[in-house]
């Protein structure tokens, strides 16, 4: 199945991570507009999260928004704010271990 997202608005979850950045790329190669959300947390070096921002920020249909989707209330802003077309969840704790210690 194919769809032409030229035009659409996108908000992707976990874009600073590996999949996340690489989707979003590829969205705004199609023409889509991407807000981009990540908590940025440090459970793996920032660094390397903040490297694959640097390669969204200048494009000019790129957003990002900084947030902790596991806050009440934190989704509904942003999907206020964004008002999106679509939708992809990528944002994840890296690492069954934390998840299991941290379950809320």
């Amino acid at each position: 199945m194919s769809h032409n997202l030229a035009g659409a608005h996108v908000l992707v979850t976990g874009a600073a991570g590996f999949v996340g950045a690489a989707l979003s790329q590829r969205l705004l190669a199609e023409g889509a507009r991407v807000t981009g959300c990540d908590n940025l947390n440090d459970y793996y070096d920032p660094a390397l999260k903040e490297a694959r921002l640097a390669t969204l920020r200048p494009h000019p249909q790129f957003a990002f928004h900084r947030v902790e989707l596991s806050e009440a209330g934190a989704l509904g802003t942003l999907w206020r704010d964004a008002k999106p077309d679509y939708v992809v969840h990528l944002a994840a704790q890296a690492g069954v271990r934390y998840s299991i210690d941290n379950p809320r």
